[in-house]
């Protein structure tokens, strides 16, 4: 029997000497030398009895070099510390930061091989959702990016179609591309960083447009517009379904499904179309029979393309929503996306005080008017940081209505 195993077999037979060793061994993985102290503070007085008598004295903490000279001075000479320890614990001592590395070294090789495979892989490693994958579950992450690298194969798509088939096409499973998995998380980052354009992938309305920019669709049926005395056009010709409800003044909600193969749409009557965030309002309006749009508190992709159509038609968009920072920053993304077409309504400070506002807004909300620039919107948005107040749009629908009634000569609005 070496040495080296008589020492370890000594220790181990000692059980005073066992925590003392792991202690030992954690220190050192930690420093990656022989160094710094462990203290006996948290051991029993019969361990310390058993320590006090190796060293022949008392010990409130032990030095792991004092304990490697101890060593030389019993029938264990000539072993060292680290070598102990290997033999005791069975495993090579690695420090921490050799530890770092090599791991390091590994995950380097896992996504350089992932990256030579599907280059893509570089432009979206770095995420977090991402890193936490490798972490947790580096096999599947890795069957998620050859599952991503045979959909982006196949992208874009010749003709629309729905997500949830596609990935029964691509993984046998429809829910393979679902958002909230790994492989669906992996798609969009995928295909952010591969078409052309500024997708967030945080905002609903901006992955939407992602997806259906390669020709897939999330969901077409659910996913509708709201909107009244609207005409549309295919390209054989006038929609029947708009042409009827713009006759009968009658509310539609048109699916995703069928705004996409419309080629033009422009109001029924006139050259403005009126945006309002609330159906209320909508439902409200609807009696002056003017040319509609609800974006129903949100900026869907349906909408979107509807207004797309309204504003290459040469229509005059105008836009009411709520005096709270949600309904800036919808006011705020239609300025960017539609530019000259579209113009704010009924956003004025004047129109904030009478829209009465007495909705306490969380610190959490305000937050949001940070990102607000537009301006025509910073009157209101500074003084509803004074405030700290919502007011709605349903406060001021008589201006609203009164507006609509005068609007005969196209005339702008405050």
């Amino acid at each position: 029997m070496s040495t080296a195993k008589e020492a370890s077999a000594f220790f181990r037979s000692e059980p005073a000497f066992h925590r003392l060793l792991v202690e030992m061994k954690r220190k050192y993985e930690s420093l990656g030398r022989v160094g710094g102290t462990v203290s006996l503070a948290a051991f029993s007085d019969e361990e310390r009895e058993t320590i006090a008598a190796f060293f022949g004295k008392d010990v409130s903490r032990v030095s792991l070099s004092d304990f490697e000279k101890q060593l030389e001075q019993t029938r264990f000479a000539g072993i060292g510390l680290v070598e102990l320890l290997e033999q005791y614990f069975g495993e090579r001592l690695v420090s921490k930061r050799e530890q770092r590395q090599a791991a390091e070294e590994e995950r380097e090789r896992f996504f350089a091989r992932l990256v030579k495979e599907h280059h893509w892989v570089e432009a979206v490693r770095s995420q977090r959702f991402v890193q936490a994958a490798y972490e947790t579950d580096r096999n599947g992450l890795e069957a998620a990016v050859r599952l991503v690298g045979a959909a982006l194969r196949r992208l874009p798509l010749s003709s629309y179609m729905r997500l949830p088939l596609f990935a029964q096409q691509v993984a046998g499973d429809p829910h393979a591309f679902d958002l909230p998995t790994l492989s669906g998380k992996l798609l969009l980052a995928a295909l952010q960083a591969t078409v052309p354009g500024e997708w967030d992938v945080a905002s609903v309305e901006s992955v939407n447009e992602l997806l259906q920019s390669v020709g897939l669709l999330r969901e077409d049926i659910l996913n509708f517009v709201t909107c009244a005395n609207i005409l549309a056009e295919t390209e054989n010709g006038s929609h029947p379904v708009f042409s009827a409800a713009a006759e009968t003044n009658a509310a539609l909600n048109v699916p995703l499904r069928e705004v996409l193969p419309l080629a033009r749409a422009y109001p029924a009557r006139g050259g403005t179309v009126y945006i309002v965030e609330n159906a209320g309002v909508f439902s409200t309006l609807l009696d002056t029979r003017a040319p509609l749009v609800s974006t129903n508190g949100q900026m869907n992709l349906a909408t979107m393309k509807l207004l797309d159509l309204l504003a290459a038609s040469g229509a005059r968009l105008l836009y009411s929503g709520d005096f709270d920072p949600e309904g800036l920053a919808m006011a705020e993304r239609l300025l960017e996306r539609y530019g000259s077409a579209v113009a704010l309504w009924r956003f004025s400070l004047d129109d904030y005080v009478a829209a009465n506002p007495a909705i306490e807004l969380p610190p959490e909300r305000l937050a949001k008017l940070a990102s607000i620039s537009a301006e025509d919107l910073l009157p209101v948005k500074e003084e509803m940081k004074r405030r700290k107040k919502a007011g709605y749009q349903e406060a001021i629908i008589g201006r609203l209505e009164g507006d609509i009634e005068k609007d005969g000569a196209n005339k702008s609005f405050p």
